[in-house]
């Protein structure tokens, strides 16, 4: 949502590609490059978050990371790699990023760049990151933020610093994920519990959100209007896409907030709330 928004403000075009429970659809994206250039559109680079994504929670399976990987290395198209979900992985399963396949399996340390915050991991407030890669990308990215920011904020980047330094970062990452999973183990529970068989979802292992599908008839932006009646809260899919290509019969949860208390009451209004309006 946010990262739309930061491109559409640079004047950007954005298209969005589908995915399945691997991640990106290749083959919508191969159909959707060559549309774009057959219309005379200059592709200037792939966004994609590989690990548990926002909105949906999917991570990207190792065969379609390294498929994307060679596609974009054919098609001549850089990747920016957003990854700041990734160290919240409540499993043992680990994938490469994106840009470390390049680098050792493909010999090709600029296609991709990645860029790391501690807002996820650290702290909301931390709008601290860091980009590795593309020198072309990452100039830009420099310079944009210099024309937003003026000045970085010197006092947040110290305290990450001193953070990292003092060796803090992964005892704390280890207990994040240990504090997290029990509320995502409690939402996916009460989502079986609760919600009719029409209604589906996604099941990460880590990260920090749920995406819902609904039945194409069930608007969920005239649905959150109808929940917060109910004192639930979410957000509409629709607000994760792009002008013009939103889709209605979704939306995102997150679990890391509430209680385990307000999990069960909230899903099991949002279920009723569901029932009552799909017969």
């Amino acid at each position: 949502m946010g990262s739309i928004v930061a491109f559409e403000a640079v004047g950007a075009e954005v298209h969005c590609v589908s995915m399945d429970n691997e991640g990106i659809d290749l083959n919508r994206l191969a159909e959707k490059v060559k549309r774009l250039r057959d219309a005379d559109k200059k592709i200037k680079f792939l966004y994609t978050i590989p690990d548990f994504q926002n909105p949906t929670g999917i991570t990207m399976s190792y065969k379609r990371r390294y498929e994307l990987l060679k596609y974009c290395e054919a098609e001549d198209i850089l990747i920016m790699e957003d990854n700041p979900y990734s160290r919240l992985n409540f499993s043992e399963e680990e994938q490469p990023t994106l840009l470390r396949i390049a680098q050792t399996e493909l010999n090709n340390p600029y296609l991709v760049t990645e860029i790391v915050s501690f807002s996820k991991i650290l702290g909301p407030g931390m709008r601290v990151a860091y980009a590795i890669g593309a020198p072309e990308l990452i100039n830009k990215m420099v310079s944009w933020q210099q024309k937003v920011t003026i000045s970085p904020d010197c006092t947040t980047e110290r305290v990450v610093a001193k953070f990292l330094a003092e060796g803090y970062m992964e005892p704390h990452i280890k207990n994040l994920c240990k504090f997290y999973k029990p509320y995502l183990d409690k939402m996916l529970a009460c989502l079986s519990a609760e919600m009719p068989v029409y209604v589906q979802w996604t099941k990460p292992k880590g990260g920090i959100f749920i995406w819902l599908w609904l039945p194409e008839d069930i608007n969920a932006d005239t649905l959150f209007y109808k929940a917060k009646d109910h004192l639930v809260t979410f957000i509409p899919g629709s607000k994760f896409y792009p002008e013009g290509q939103e889709r209605f019969n979704c939306m995102r949860l997150n679990y890391t907030y509430s209680t385990m208390e307000q999990i069960e009451t909230g899903i099991k209004r949002l279920g009723e709330l569901i029932k009552s309006i799909y017969v």
